[in-house]
């Protein structure tokens, strides 16, 4: 019967008929135990008495109990002091039930937080390292050149120069990474405003496509052109867009293979313009596609710091496609190649 009770209400009610009826019981014996006259009105009388005072007393300290300690929970919950102080609990209401489906979410979304913390933690600390690795190469390089200078190379005119040129070189690697890094975090906090405009995809495939022709040659890609589009208008950061293709071709270029290709493909649909950025290179495995787009993340870090880059292309690539209001998504199977695709919206 008790597994029924929902209410402090009705918990009140069952317990003060108990002790009304115990009443009229303990009184009965008492009369029949000395022999006294049973009187059934004083009996009906104690017994109605001895309900609405027990019925009093036990929903008062109840509804006092009950609702300061709710209100307590709803404090923790809630995290605000003042978390449910001024709302009258009714005690004809499931107020337990209630709590305990609140007391329930919070649960759950309090465990759906500390997993996502976990998550951000892990990849914060891998990040970090990743940063770490990044910078640790040219300044561990640059410090030694800049000590072999200092123990007596700056006098040696066959060293001192080419060692002040190399010095450089890892000079610039780590001001590239910071500078990517920025762009990054400008783009993420909305600090940057596109300069969104008509511009012709055609002509800024094409400029981009003549600035790899030399690095194309030295890799044995070849760079195909598979459209005949002589002028396509997209509204587009024209600066920001370009990024993307000098992002995107490099990276086809670096993970490419002796006598393969990098094709760029034009579709008009309708509203939108479909862009993708092709090659027959090494491909990405599939437990690796999920993570390309992430900071510092490669599919084959050794090749890729050979080729100089910081990892963060893919990562810029993709913040700048999500400022335009699309999104980049890739196909690829290992060792057949990989397919780059996005959409620009047609002026």
């Amino acid at each position: 019967m008790f597994k029924q009770i929902r209410t402090p209400k009705q918990f009140s009610l069952i317990v003060s008929l108990i002790l009304s009826l115990s009443s009229v019981f303990i009184s009965l014996f008492v009369q029949v135990i000395y022999n006294e006259t049973v009187h059934y009105t004083r009996l009906l009388l104690v017994a109605v008495v001895c309900f609405f005072i027990s019925y009093g007393v036990i929903y008062y300290f109840l509804e006092r109990l009950i609702t300061s300690k709710i209100r307590l929970l709803y404090r923790v919950i809630h995290g605000k002091a003042q978390a449910r102080d001024k709302k009258d609990f009714k005690m004809d209401e499931d107020v337990l039930g209630e709590v305990e489906k609140e007391v329930m979410n919070w649960g759950k979304e309090k465990s759906a937080q500390i997993q996502k913390l976990k998550e951000q933690e892990a990849f914060r600390r891998e990040f970090l390292g990743n940063l770490a690795h990044e910078l640790k190469t040219p300044i561990f390089s640059i410090q030694g050149y800049i000590l072999t200078l200092l123990e007596g190379g700056l006098e040696d005119e066959k060293i001192n120069r080419l060692f002040l040129e190399r010095a450089n070189k890892g000079v610039d690697r780590i001001a590239k990474v910071v500078e990517d890094l920025d762009l990054i975090t400008e783009i993420e906090s909305g600090r940057v405003v596109l300069n969104q405009k008509a511009n012709d995809i055609v002509t800024l495939i094409k400029d981009v496509v003549d600035s790899f022709e030399i690095k194309a040659k030295k890799h044995e890609i070849d760079l195909i052109l598979e459209f005949d589009y002589s002028e396509l208008l997209v509204k587009c950061d024209r600066d920001k867009m370009e990024q993307v293709f000098i992002n995107l071709i490099n990276n086809s270029i670096n993970y490419g293979v002796k006598g393969g290709y990098t094709k760029i493909r034009l579709l008009d649909a309708e509203e939108h313009v479909m862009i993708e950025v092709a090659d027959n290179g090494i491909g990405v495995a599939k437990e690796d596609q999920e993570r390309l787009f992430e900071r510092f993340y490669r599919v084959d870090k050794s090749r890729a710091r050979h080729e100089g880059g910081t990892g963060l292309g893919l990562s810029i690539v993709k913040h700048i496609i999500e400022a335009h209001g699309q999104t980049i998504s890739l196909r690829s199977t290992e060792g057949k190649g990989t397919v780059f695709y996005f959409s620009l919206k047609k002026v």
